[in-house]
């Protein structure tokens, strides 16, 4: 099998109805837990276990193929990854676990699951804070062989000359990877594409994404796709993909 990637581009926590056990913060909703941006925190200042529950409702249920948790302080805490039909019986989507470390965390079904109920469980923690949890469907595509993946990484600096002729630079933030793909889709496969980006506003959001390296991060579309009808029944499908910090 070739490279691929995939778009994740809807969090069934945006759709259905959230819910945290126990103290929230006030000015740290649970409502920033799925806002697509990792740069505002949900938090709790109090030292209790956590429930993020999850309601689908009962229409427009989407299967579940990844949660992703982004940066918190949940190192060294058991948690629990589980889904019901009924909101009683729970089972776990895998295997219980302990991060341990602080950082974004990822884990991935060999099989979409669709149920109405969700929850992420965590053992007693102080404090507990987290910028984003995603659960959701994955779209994946085969990338073309010829031309294959091409990569790059783009700086977050601005280069500023003074007067005198001599140059300083202001960092911004870390440097973000950027990808760019070509994909081959027959009707179906435009179809799925098609119904990926549907969920993206007319691209006006970020989405979580995979890329060829199996690595995970948030991303969007660095520009507008470009299908090239060249062929009688496939479309040339041209991506770009920009890491969002």
């Amino acid at each position: 099998m070739g490279q691929s990637f995939t778009i994740y581009p809807v969090n069934i926590l945006e759709r259905g109805t959230v819910s945290v056990s126990g103290t929230t913060d006030a000015a740290y909703p649970a409502t920033r837990l799925h806002d697509r941006t990792t740069a505002f925190f949900w938090q709790a200042t109090a030292t209790e276990a956590k429930t993020f529950h999850v309601d689908q409702g009962t229409a427009g249920i989407l299967p579940v193929d990844i949660l992703a948790v982004g940066l918190n302080n949940f190192s060294g805490k058991a948690m629990q990854w589980q889904f019901s039909d009924d909101d009683a019986g729970w089972t776990d989507a895998v295997t219980d676990w302990t991060p341990t470390e602080n950082a974004a965390l990822v884990k991935t079904l060999s099989t979409s699951l669709s149920y109405r109920y969700w929850q992420l469980t965590l053992a007693s923690t102080a404090n507990p804070r987290c910028s984003e949890i995603f659960m959701g469907p994955g779209y994946t595509f085969d990338i073309q062989r010829a031309p294959g993946p091409s990569a790059n990484n783009v700086s977050n600096v601005q280069w500023n000359r003074t007067v005198g002729g001599i140059e300083r630079s202001t960092r911004f933030g870390r440097t973000r990877r950027s990808r760019s793909y070509t994909v081959f889709l027959d009707e179906s496969g435009l179809a799925r594409f098609d119904e990926a980006v549907a969920f993206l506003d007319e691209f006006s959001k970020p989405f979580f994404f995979r890329d060829h390296t199996g690595s995970y991060y948030w991303a969007r579309l660095d520009a507008d796709p470009y299908y090239d009808f060249d062929h009688k029944t496939h479309v040339h499908l041209t991506l770009n993909f920009l890491e969002m910090l």
